[in-house]
């Protein structure tokens, strides 16, 4: 009977999910080092589902979309954002903070200021742990 050899399965999904984690944060640091702020016209906002389940009462979640324009062409985004219960009505008028590359404007991301460079960090101290538990396996 022979013996059949443990699956690697496990730890490449980890490092896989590790590197996806890495890479992401790789990009919103780019965007922070290099990027350029510019102003984008708020397209779609609205509340997604409920309250959330969470030990901080009265947090929602909030979608929105928005749009910018580059040398004579358009580009847009989506993002989300967690917020109290004071919902905003979309007007034409809601702008918010944008960066993007110079080289390639379709790489771009909603800039928060100190909350985006907080989840860049997070983001990467995260993919290098995934990335450190996987050599352990």
């Amino acid at each position: 009977m022979a013996i059949s050899k443990p699956s690697n399965f496990g730890k490449w999904l980890i490092i896989s999910v590790g590197s996806i984690f890495l890479i992401y944060s790789l990009f919103l640091g780019t965007l922070a080092l290099f990027g350029t702020e510019i102003n984008a016209k708020v397209t779609s906002y609205r509340q997604e589902y409920g309250e959330r389940n969470e030990t901080i009462r009265n947090q929602y979640t909030y979608l929105f979309g928005y749009e910018f324009n580059v040398e004579g062409k358009t580009f847009s985004g989506t993002g989300q954002r967690i917020s109290n219960s004071v919902f905003l009505k979309h007007n034409n008028k809601m702008q918010m903070r944008v960066r993007y590359l110079q080289c390639c404007p379709q790489l771009n991301s909603a800039y928060d200021g100190n909350k985006t460079v907080l989840n860049l960090l997070i983001l990467m101290f995260v993919g290098i742990g995934l990335l450190l538990i996987s050599r352990k396996m």
